[in-house]
């Protein structure tokens, strides 16, 4: 998977900058304004990784300033692979296979020196690369390539990798750098098939099954496929045939013959190109209509229709091919181009669903709308400044209205913005769109991530055959705002609503004011809250019912044995998380976390001072074990609680 890029000096890209894609998940997004440089990103994957050495597009600026000497263009990709899927079999695969692990260490253990803004930038990537992955089962490697130069390039660290040679303390020269990783950039991206679609693709010519890209999409060669398809002998045959006739010609000719220049027979090549000119260049896409009637070449679609043809093609064939030899990158420029925004997503849906075939997806794109469907996927922000510089910002869509609330508050209310407003915008329209489907989405919209680790597991069967999303927001306050939004068009009776949405937050100390309609049967708006009356059972409560204490938030909502299980295995970090586990019994008629332990007020304290301590990512933390835990056999036919019960009584 390609993580991150170094661009110097293509297209948009003046001097060195650093554009980081993905942290590892497989589906990324580049999104910014016109003219900001999403699309240069994707071609210049695509000048790498399919070698189109001698073609890039090189910066006005650079070239009127001069791009000799050490103020060269390059392009290097960053590469993070799974050690066992690099080919280690051949001879020449081990040496390259040796090389390749050097380098990722070399890579992992140092730092970037330049003190530069993009050379800081990686460092940071690689620093948060560390935290999900593990440098004794992965490689990252930088591979890239100069301009108009075959030798291999390593960007920052091209003058520092002295592992190379027999005096490991003398830096190695540019010779003795390319002849120490002669083939090893054909060995790398030989992993790789990266297939770009840009805005203005001729999907009449891109889908012809004789063209690279088909090809790659097929995972097949069809050279090879029709070589296998001609019997042996034939092509000896059809030359003594020939052979046989042109001198029955000559005899009758007496003074002349037919002579080839440089050969007197066919030979293989020639016949398989002259059966896919005439046999596969005939061969054209075809639309099936619905009610039966005669087929419509892809050349006579519309626009919105030509652009989703495209997308249709590459998924379905990479949804078919699961065990590709290589791993397929597929790169979309503007997806949405063309497409009514009621069918942009699915368009987006389909994309981010084939990297569940492990399949990386990168796209650029105007439509943040997208931005809620995907379930583990980032984005990168690239915009434009005063300077005239490009700067990249990168965040997770796991979570990814909670981290624009974080974002906010570091800046006070200042974001860019392309992800600010557009992003709330086109999250509220896409929300609307996916329930008024036939076959509709379905929402829970919460306050935090702690609450979305453990839905997706509590609520697994909905977000499978439900097309339950769970969206955290970051605040209560978010998910009122987009309560609000949604009320006046879901109770628009112009509108036919089939899907559901449930606003779902915390019992607060204080008071919240929201205009909840409780008799709308597709918005819901719900607080969690455990009841004195009622044994401290949690029940879900409409959000402006007075009830307020005790306050409640999800960690008090849990399985109480499931909860008790979870805080044992934190006993080790937290003398007080020990203490109560050693001192306190499970209730026998506990119905929750709140109500596991008979605590003193000090005790409950620190409860709390753990969930509060690491600015709050303790939650994060229980959660995940949390539903570990909850899903080993002994645990995992536990009673559900009444209030997941309720929920998906609603959805269902």
């Amino acid at each position: 998977m390609i993580t991150s890029i170094f661009l110097r000096h293509f297209k948009i890209y003046k001097g060195i900058t650093f554009i980081p894609i993905s942290e590892g998940v497989g589906f990324s997004s580049l999104i910014g304004e016109n003219g900001v440089g999403k699309s240069s990103v994707l071609e210049a994957i695509d000048c790498v990784l399919n070698q189109k050495n001698n073609n890039w597009p090189i910066n006005n600026e650079a070239k009127n300033e001069g791009v000799g000497g050490d103020n060269f263009p390059y392009i290097a990709p960053v590469f993070l692979i799974k050690k066992e899927k690099l080919r280690n079999t051949k001879l020449a695969d081990q040496e390259l296979f040796r090389k390749a692990e050097k380098l990722s260490n070399f890579i992992w253990n140092n730092n970037l020196k330049a003190p530069t803004k993009s050379s800081s930038a990686f460092n940071e990537h690689v620093n948060e690369l560390k935290k999900s992955y593990d440098k004794d089962d992965y490689f990252i490697l930088i591979v890239g390539k100069k301009h108009n130069d075959n030798s291999i390039y390593f960007g920052g660290y091209q003058n520092y990798l002295d592992f190379i040679g027999e005096k490991p303390t003398i830096k190695p020269s540019e010779k003795e750098i390319q002849e120490y990783f002669k083939g090893f950039y054909d060995y790398i991206i030989s992993h790789y098939s990266y297939l770009y679609i840009p805005v203005e693709t001729d999907v009449f010519t891109y889908t012809k099954l004789e063209t690279v890209e088909m090809q790659k999409l097929m995972d097949k060669n069809i050279q090879d496929e029709i070589v296998k398809a001609i019997k042996p002998g034939t092509l000896k045959q059809i030359n003594k045939d020939l052979n046989y006739f042109v001198k029955d010609v000559e005899s009758i000719l007496e003074e002349y013959e037919y002579k080839g220049y440089h050969k007197n027979s066919l030979t293989m090549p020639d016949l398989v190109s002259k059966i896919i000119e005439a046999y596969f260049s005939i061969k054209v896409l075809n639309k099936k209509p619905k009610n039966g009637s005669k087929l419509i070449p892809v050349s006579e679609l519309s626009s919105g229709e030509k652009r989703k043809a495209l997308i249709d093609v590459a998924y379905s064939f990479l949804l078919k091919n699961k065990n590709t030899n290589s791993n397929v990158i597929l790169a979309v420029d503007e997806p949405e181009a063309s497409l009514h925004i009621s069918a942009c997503y699915d368009q987006f849906e389909k994309l981010f669903s084939l990297t569940k075939n492990k399949h990386q997806i990168i796209i650029s794109t105007h439509w943040y709308g997208f931005l809620p469907i995907v379930l583990n996927g980032s984005a990168t922000s690239i915009r434009k400044k005063a300077s005239n510089e490009n700067s990249a910002d990168f965040f997770n869509l796991y979570n990814y209205r909670e981290t624009i609330t974080q974002a906010r508050k570091k800046t006070k209310g200042k974001l860019p913005i392309d992800y600010n407003i557009k992003s709330y915008n086109d999250l509220v329209q896409s929300i609307l769109f996916s329930i008024l489907k036939n076959e509709p989405y379905n929402w829970i919209v919460c306050e935090g991530l702690s609450e979305k680790i453990y839905f997706e597991i509590m609520f697994k069967n909905e977000i499978e055959n439900n097309k339950l999303r769970i969206l955290p927001l970051g605040s209560f306050k978010e998910v009122r705002k987009l309560y609000n939004n949604l009320l006046s068009p879901i109770k628009d009776p112009d509108y036919t609503i089939n899907g559901k949405v449930i606003c779902l937050i915390d019992t607060d100390s204080e008071r919240v004011e929201v205009d909840y309609e409780n008799n709308n049967k597709n918005l819901f708006f719900y607080r969690l809250w455990n009841n004195k009356k009622n044994n401290l059972k949690t029940e879900l409560i409409d959000v402006n019912r007075n009830s307020m204490n005790p306050p409640t938030e999800i960690e008090d909502c849990l399985n109480p044995y499931v909860y008790k299980q979870t805080l044992i295995e934190f006993t080790e970090e937290y003398e007080s998380i020990k203490s109560i586990i050693s001192n306190c019994e499970v209730r026998e008629n506990a119905t929750n976390s709140y109500s596991t332990f008979d605590l003193r007020d000090s005790e409950k304290d620190d409860i709390k001072a753990f969930f509060d301590d690491n600015q709050g990512y303790n939650k994060i933390r229980f959660a995940e074990k949390y539903i570990e835990i909850l899903q080993k056999p002994f645990f995992k036919d536990e009673n559900e609680m009444e209030w997941i019960m309720k929920i998906k009584k609603v959805i269902n």
